[in-house]
């Protein structure tokens, strides 16, 4: 069991799908998928992690999404247009 002490203070709506949001629009390209009894998370069509275990996927999502999620406001809005002007 994970207990994700900062998920409601700084996570979109308080869910993990929040850190997923965060990641998308700088442009990760993140997404979850079902591989049999496991889980597959890809960037773009780059799988990055496979695992059977729901404590790792959560524990993967959690660490990238709080890496953006802490930062202010306005410097993750100054990151998002940077990139967005690459």
């Amino acid at each position: 069991m994970n207990d994700l002490l900062m998920l409601d203070k700084y996570f979109p709506e308080g869910e993990l799908e929040g850190g997923i949001d965060l990641a998308n629009r700088l442009g990760w390209g993140i997404s979850v998928q079902m591989a049999g009894d496991g889980y597959v998370i890809s960037s773009g069509d780059e799988p990055i992690l496979r695992t059977e275990h729901k404590d790792a996927l959560q524990s993967f999502i959690y660490g990238l999404g709080l890496a953006y999620a802490i930062l202010p406001e306005n410097v993750y809005n100054s990151l998002e247009k940077a990139l967005k002007d690459l």
